[in-house]
């Protein structure tokens, strides 16, 4: 498979042949396990966040206690003083929770569900990166990023949250200001979470950023200053030391997983990097590795974890029967739980079949 991925890189262009081989082995040699149970148990608790954001396409979530918000095990095994007190639905969709006892407003975006916001994920597209915070001159944090791009999609797409959601954030921590705020996603939410994020720190607020199975979502000036704002060094340094009670603020992981597809996209060699501090899923779902920092290596061994089937699909330029790879589906929704099981139970129950 080494010699697949090999050969699938010098076709995009990414790195000449003779960088490449002499930096295999660096390359795939494996990232270091994570034993932090503490983290492991935050990062399911965002998992099942993001599971309640799929329960909105097929009208399954309720305002309110988040035992009877939803019928999935996320909301009806919930022992903690949470509400789902507001939910945003347009061309941009989430929803907000309060958590009462642990003092934290958790913002949580919807992932990829239709044709249309597939094709957002794959479009290749950059505009010029200037946040609606900063344009709107309601910024209270210098922004610094002067050069970077954004991919287009998720940028325009932001301009909907700012709309909705960012008014009600900011009304929640007025009202609350001392209760932690976190941002959360999935596929494209993942990507939406990333810009959110930073429209908030921008003004004033402290936030902890966890997405999964995200795209690419800037060029890599965007994910350099990224790195720095989000002090993605010192994050890796805490997550492969093991110890600590809990996530420090203003940082942002991004988890994926063994197989999944959708992070490799948009490709490096079309000027896209990734940013944040990786927490990989493993293969058999028994680890996790602490990757830190997107490298060309990090890509180089997910394009290794890539199924045959799915890598002749994309050569052939065909990301639908890419995407219909059944290892690819399962691996893009299998982040701990299956984030996508309350559409997909709801869809089954409709149909009169048992899940």
């Amino acid at each position: 498979m080494k010699l697949n991925i090999l050969f699938t890189f010098l076709f995009l262009g990414v790195v000449r042949s003779a960088s490449l081989f002499s930096a295999l082995e660096e390359c795939f040699a494996e990232p270091p396990t994570m034993n932090f149970p503490n983290v492991r148990s935050e990062l399911v608790q965002f998992a099942e966040y993001c599971s309640l954001a799929y329960c909105m396409p097929v009208n399954a979530l309720k305002d309110g206690n988040m035992t009877t918000a939803c019928s999935i095990s996320s909301c009806t095994d919930n022992t903690d003083n949470q509400q789902v007190i507001y939910q945003f639905d347009s061309d941009v969709s989430g929803l907000i929770v309060q958590d009462n006892t642990t003092q934290r407003i958790v913002l949580i975006f919807k992932g990829t569900t239709t044709l249309e916001e597939w094709a957002i994920d794959f479009a290749t597209t950059h505009s010029k990166y200037v946040p609606y915070t900063v344009s709107e001159g309601i910024n209270t944090v210098d922004f610094t990023c002067k050069n970077c791009k954004v991919h287009t999609g998720f940028y325009d797409a932001t301009s909907v949250f700012m709309k909705d959601a960012f008014k009600k954030m900011v009304e929640l921590h007025e009202k609350f200001p001392d209760f932690e705020i976190d941002v959360t996603g999935h596929s494209l939410g993942a990507s939406l979470a990333v810009l959110a994020a930073n429209e908030l720190r921008l003004v004033g607020m402290d936030v902890t950023l966890i997405n999964f199975g995200s795209p690419k979502v800037g060029d890599p000036n965007f994910a350099s200053w990224m790195d720095d704002w989000y002090d993605t060094t010192s994050l890796t340094s805490f997550l492969k030391s093991g110890s600590g009670d809990e996530l420090p603020t203003n940082t942002y992981i991004r988890v994926t997983h063994y197989g999944d597809i959708v992070p490799l996209v948009p490709f490096a060699v079309m000027d896209f990097s990734h940013c944040g501090s990786e927490v990989r899923i493993s293969e058999d779902e028994s680890t996790l590795q602490a990757r830190g920092s997107w490298s060309l290596c990090t890509e180089l061994q997910d394009w290794d974890s890539v199924s045959t089937s799915a890598l002749e699909a994309i050569s052939d330029g065909n990301w639908l029967a890419a995407l219909d790879t059944e290892e690819i589906i399962d691996h893009h929704l299998d982040y701990f739980i299956n984030v996508g099981q309350c559409m997909i139970s709801t869809l089954l129950s409709d149909l009169g079949i048992s899940s």
